[in-house]
């Protein structure tokens, strides 16, 4: 009998709505990946393993080629190092089946060890969110996606998004937005009336796509990917929604990763800094800021160097350099970047940036 291998991914991603203050999203269980399978044989886990092992490769990386990779080929041969759990179980298929589920849970501290080894990249977990704006033109006219209607595309836009890791935000679709683009104005592709409305969301990247599906069940798209002042245009086409959006979310983590991923040792600019930090009114608060730091893939430690009162001075050991540090701070608003003004008199060491601990989480 063929052997069914069949991947899906069941990491959350956080799809967000109607926040303005909300510009980035957490990627949780970003090692983790769930697989229809067709036995519980040490061969078909072993296959299955090495598919879910190459998919968390692709995310946590930001390379979609990182499977081919000669540096993994070890690793994607002999996973089972890497997985720390795996469990099976019984659930139903679309078409009212029995399916046995894989579930797989893979090391993240191996995983992260694997990719800076073969000099591949490390993505964190947060991430900046997508505001996506796509109008389906269908049999029942030109609808938003995101709204009542069109639910089969939103899932698979999730479903494609999960794949490369990306954070979806999703429009309201209220009065404000109705007012501040149409349908016609989307449909033109006009980008200057999305980035306006956009502007409320306050979203770091915006996805703008005019989808047509043909009476063959065949879609075809036209899309934007704007950061800032830049543009990427691009088409696609697929006999499904997940074909049809595999080339507009593959081109925005791309441009995601190739600015938030790093390097270990990659950047002949990367030294350790010094960050000058306020408002850290206990050892609680504390402890949450160093794990916060540590856990950006650009931060190896964070080492107090002087303290005094809820102020302090950390030098960051870095992967890469503090613009880079700087990027993604801005994401989540936890470390809130201030001018000097009366902190630098108070800093016993000339520092690389001044901030305040906000604590928040999002």
């Amino acid at each position: 009998m063929k052997q069914i291998i069949r991947v899906s991914v069941i990491f959350c991603i956080w799809v967000m709505a109607g926040s303005g203050q909300v510009m980035a999203g957490t990627v949780v269980n970003l090692y983790d990946e769930q697989l229809a399978v067709e036995s519980q044989s040490r061969e078909v886990l072993k296959a299955a393993a090495a598919e879910a092992l190459e998919r968390v490769f692709v995310r946590v990386s930001g390379r979609r080629d990182v499977g081919s990779s000669p540096s993994l080929a070890a690793a994607l041969a002999q996973p089972e190092p890497f997985i720390t759990q795996y469990r099976y179980q019984r659930s139903k298929s679309d078409a009212g089946g029995d399916v046995l589920q894989l579930s797989l849970s893979f090391s993240p501290r191996q995983v992260n060890s694997e990719l800076q080894s073969a000099g591949l990249p490390v993505w964190s977990a947060n991430r900046p969110a997508v505001l996506v704006w796509l109008l389906a033109d269908t049999v029942d006219g030109r609808q938003f996606v995101g709204t009542d209607t069109q639910a089969e595309l939103l899932r698979d836009l999730k479903e494609v998004a999960q794949r490369r890791g990306i954070v979806l935000q999703l429009p309201l679709f209220d009065l404000a937005d109705s007012t501040n683009l149409s349908a016609d104005e989307l449909w033109q592709m006009s980008v200057d009336d999305v980035r306006a409305a956009s502007q409320r969301y306050s979203a770091p990247f915006v996805l703008m796509g005019r989808a047509s599906q043909f009476s063959t069940g065949q879609w075809v798209a036209s899309w934007a990917v704007l950061q800032g002042d830049e543009m990427i245009q691009l088409d696609s086409e697929g006999m499904d929604g997940r074909d049809l959006l595999a080339a507009p979310v593959d081109a925005l983590a791309d441009l995601q990763a190739s600015k938030y991923s790093v390097v270990a040792g990659g950047a002949s600019s990367s030294a350790n800094s010094l960050i000058y930090i306020s408002g850290v009114k206990d050892f609680a608060a504390y402890a949450d800021m160093v794990t916060y730091l540590e856990g950006l893939a650009v931060v190896q430690h964070a080492n107090t160097v002087w303290l005094s009162s809820n102020e302090l001075i950390l030098e960051l050991v870095l992967n890469d350099d503090m613009e880079k540090v700087k990027r993604f701070l801005s994401l989540d608003g936890r470390l809130l970047e201030e001018s000097p003004g009366m902190m630098q008199s108070k800093s016993p060491q000339a520092v690389a940036a001044y901030y305040r601990w906000s604590g928040r989480h999002l």
